[in-house]
């Protein structure tokens, strides 16, 4: 088929078509019974978000293809165009008004695209996948039908898995005190079993209920891309919300951590640093501050073996020239708060083991912070005014 942009191209300041809007009502979905069973497809809906830069025609087809198989398919499949030079849309010609394409004009980063797409979408939930991932059938529905269960689920993750389809990638991220969230599972084989609650999902495939989303304040655009998902399920336990993993939900997605190359490690750590001094609260920031500062020691250590120490450097001086707006970001979060930190560090993990972390970093680390960890959550316990209760 001629590709033919116009017919499914939209700039990046047009409003959503008005049809379904009756629907996208966000929290209306009040629990249902048999949690993450069968569900109706017409009492919510979701809308599918792919964000273009520089895969090749065959990936994002895959991951296209993947989302228009669905049973039910989605309301919609938007693609946000970061591509810098030529658009995607060309590429896109034979998917006619199955998709939608919004044009940013320039590479705005993956953390503003999400909210450029948060914008434009008209269902009730927002599924986001990576443009070089690809959806297993019945993913959507799962996701979907967890979601349904509970207002109060914030994010719903799949489970990732490598090339083979047997191996995991990630799904179930572990997010550490200092911050530092690697993979979860990686390596480990796939998973079965049912939703759980944890504090970071995916975000290479994972369902954000939009609504709520928006008014949390959506991702952080000055992170640009990387380390939204972990500072957003953050967000999510400080608000009272949840974030559940469900296993039985699963991408596939054959990514490799050095793609990007060393800037990566830029943006990893400079975010990281970000929602720590952003999210937490001003006691706990203070009873955590020698662990985070022998952690930044630590790590100005690795990225001089690794070679990134200038990267690891220049994330000191950005989150400085950040200040007003983590400021303004620590405002919005705390003013957010419905759970002290007592019960969201319930669900962080003292612990860092994982097989993309070389020994004997890990075991070495973990000597001090496990034992760091109990006296601080006893001294949060006993400093908390309302231990164990929500605000």
């Amino acid at each position: 088929m001629t590709p033919n942009p116009e017919a499914h191209r939209a700039p990046a300041g047009s409003p959503a078509p008005a049809d379904g809007l009756a629907e996208a009502n966000g929290d209306s979905a009040g629990p249902r019974a048999g949690g993450a069973g069968p569900r109706d497809a017409l009492r919510t809906t979701v809308t599918a978000v792919v964000v273009s830069y520089d895969e090749s025609p065959e990936e994002i087809h895959a991951s296209l293809d993947s989302l228009l198989a669905q049973s039910p398919s989605p309301l919609e499949v938007l693609v946000i165009d970061n591509r810098p030079d030529r658009s995607v849309a060309y590429d896109l010609g034979g998917y006619a008004d199955a998709v939608r394409v919004i044009e940013t004009g320039s590479n705005i980063g993956y953390s503003p695209a999400i909210n450029l797409a948060a914008a434009h979408a008209r269902g009730d939930y927002l599924v986001t996948l990576n443009s070089d991932a690809r959806v297993e059938p019945g993913c959507l529905e799962r996701l979907a039908a967890v979601a349904d269960s509970d207002p109060q689920i914030l994010l719903a993750g799949a489970q990732i898995l490598l090339e083979d389809g047997v191996t995991q990638n990630a799904g179930h991220n572990p997010l550490h005190p200092t911050g530092i969230s690697p993979a979860g599972g990686y390596g480990e084989p796939r998973e079965q079993g049912e939703p759980r609650d944890v504090a970071v999902v995916s975000g290479a495939c994972c369902l954000i209920r939009r609504q709520a989303f928006v008014r949390l304040g959506g991702f952080v655009d000055e992170f640009f891309v990387f380390y939204d998902d972990p500072d957003m399920g953050w967000r999510a336990l400080i608000a009272g919300m949840r974030v559940v993993y469900c296993p039985e939900a699963a991408a596939v997605h054959g990514y490799e951590f050095g793609r990007r190359g060393k800037h990566k490690w830029f943006l990893l750590e400079r975010n990281r640093l970000f929602s720590v001094l952003a999210n937490y609260e001003g006691r706990t920031l203070l009873l955590l501050s020698p662990l985070l500062i022998a952690t930044e020691l630590g790590l100005l250590g690795v990225a001089a073996y690794g070679g990134w120490l200038p990267q690891k450097l220049r994330t000191y001086a950005s989150v400085f020239a950040l200040r007003k707006r983590l400021m303004q970001q620590r405002r919005t979060v705390q003013a957010s708060r419905r759970r002290s930190d007592v019960d969201v560090l319930k669900l962080f993990e003292d612990r860092m083991d994982s097989a993309l972390l070389p020994p004997p970093g890990p075991a070495l680390a973990n000597a001090v912070w496990v034992p760091y960890m109990r006296l601080v959550r006893l001294l949060l316990r006993l400093t908390s005014p309302r231990s164990g209760a929500s605000r």
